[in-house]
């Protein structure tokens, strides 16, 4: 066992022995700002940890920031302005493989809950990813998930990142409206746009990562996606804090896991549905197996991410990223112990 392990093994067990209140007061920070790649249903868990009150649980003041995309969330994490980003888990190794160190702590999904979605008006001239050759595609936002899953999908046909227009259109309402003006041919996105898209005959289903059999398909084994993680600076310095949201974002994925889509719905916002709660009953439906039960990342998980980051990114194959340095379980393990 390394020092570091066992140093945060001490402050778990020791941190075992306080009730909530006691916990509350060893916060180091107690109010903090995290930001998300989007408020589609991928990054779920954190949006409901904040609505059902379990960071406030935990003595937190959780301010949530939503982004159009990762790579946004990611570059105001970096610049200061977040704590923590409830993101992709493959940001912590885009990361270190330029030597910045980010820490994975609670996985959100075990799969990505995307969907390769072609217009109606392209459908019948797509039979494979070498298809999309010359046309302009829709991501969450350059450099996000969405763009790094789409650069593998590429890939598999032969083809280079260059070899399409990329063009962000967010998450939410924007995206359905870049497809139904025909400002794009195709879209790598999450739900509940993907389903609106898919329902309402303005696209269809290319290639589906809702659930883990088919992203497995697409990938060649289990690939997480939306996870929270922090700098390792920050996870040093704060180390009961980080605990606190760990515990908070384990009790909404306990809770998601019981609860029924129609509770899901009636925990957020009005317009998270995007003014449509049937459609979004069916997208949560429809990749409702992706959430995590757990919270807990796997090795071999982890290393499917490295193995589809490099297919087209140079930078992190020649990296030699081991991948047992970008995530740690230790939070969300301490979390599920202390629940029983």
């Amino acid at each position: 066992m390394t020092t570091k392990t066992t140093c945060l093994a001490l402050i778990l067990a020791l941190s075992l022995s306080f009730g909530p209140a006691r916990a509350a007061e060893q916060l180091e920070k107690k109010s903090l700002e995290i930001g998300t790649a989007s408020l589609g249903l991928t990054y779920l868990p954190v949006i409901i940890a904040d609505r059902k009150g379990f960071f406030k649980e935990e003595g937190l003041t959780v301010e949530i920031a939503a982004f159009a995309g990762g790579s946004k969330a990611l570059e105001a994490l970096m610049g200061g302005s977040l704590d923590m980003v409830s993101g992709a888990y493959s940001n912590t190794l885009t990361m270190a493989a330029k030597n910045q160190k980010l820490v994975e702590f609670v996985e959100q999904i075990r799969c990505p809950g995307f969907v390769l979605a072609v217009s109606k008006r392209k459908a019948a001239t797509f039979k494979g990813p070498a298809d999309l050759k010359g046309w302009n595609v829709g991501v969450s936002a350059p450099g996000s998930s969405t763009h790094m899953v789409l650069n593998y999908i590429l890939s598999k046909g032969g083809l280079q990142p260059t070899d399409v227009s990329v063009i962000g259109v967010g998450t939410s309402a924007g995206a359905v409206a870049a497809m139904r003006a025909g400002q794009i041919d195709a879209i790598v996105n999450s739900d509940p746009v993907i389903t609106i898209l898919l329902q309402h005959g303005d696209a269809i289903n290319a290639m589906d990562m809702r659930s883990p059999a088919t992203s497995d398909a697409v990938f060649g084994g289990p690939y997480p996606e939306a996870s929270v993680y922090a700098t390792a600076a920050f996870a040093a310095k704060n180390p009961h804090t980080m605990q606190a949201v760990a515990n908070a974002v384990l009790k909404a994925e306990q809770w998601m896991a019981k609860a029924t889509p129609d509770q899901i719905a009636d925990a957020l916002p009005e317009e998270y549905l995007l003014g449509d709660r049937p459609t979004y009953i069916n997208a949560l439906n429809a990749m409702r197996t992706c959430y995590s039960p757990d919270g807990l990342m796997s090795k071999d998980a982890a290393q499917t991410v490295l193995k589809v980051l490099g297919a087209f990114d140079d930078t992190v194959r020649d990296a030699k990223i081991n991948v047992e340095t970008t995530y740690d379980n230790h939070y969300v393990e301490h979390a599920a112990a202390a629940a029983k």
